[in-house]
């Protein structure tokens, strides 16, 4: 897991051809961008959406086997939560057409402001969309494909 922001997007773009797409497409995106879903390449996309983040204790762990998330925050804020794969217990089979597969256990918070974003490569356990003050969040989710 990366927790950055845009101001430092020059520097992790280096690390791979799809995060670097990613993160000159995060530039182009604001609080106006329209809600929809956007092909960048043949391995990558974004969800742009708009949502109300959930209460703390209806926390939800998922992971990815096939996509990284890059979760870019474009308004408002939310608390986001990680954790060590080997720390958490299953609660449902890996989907593989929805690619997700659930979790329990405890994560460390950490909160999500404008302009900041989070990776998190398959496998990764995140907790996304947790609600930190209320109000409505507007979120960028770029899925990377690494896995057939």
């Amino acid at each position: 897991m990366i927790h950055s922001n845009n101001t430092q997007n020059d520097f992790y773009k280096n690390l791979d051809d799809k995060i670097k797409l990613c993160m000159q497409k995060a530039l182009e995106l604001d609080e106006n961008t329209p809600c929809g879903k956007y092909e960048l390449s043949d391995d990558v996309y974004v969800n742009v959406m708009t949502y109300s983040p959930k209460p703390l204790e209806e926390i939800s762990i998922e992971t990815h086997s096939r996509f990284a998330d890059i979760q870019l925050i474009l308004s408002g804020q939310e608390y986001m939560g990680y954790s060590p794969l080997d720390t958490l217990s299953p609660v449902s089979d890996y989907d593989k057409e929805k690619d997700i597969r659930f979790w329990k256990g405890n994560v460390a918070l950490f909160p999500m402001r404008k302009g900041e974003w989070a990776l998190f490569m398959p496998e990764e356990p995140h907790a996304p969309s947790l609600s930190m003050t209320g109000g409505n969040v507007k979120k960028a989710v770029f899925k990377i494909k690494y896995k057939d």
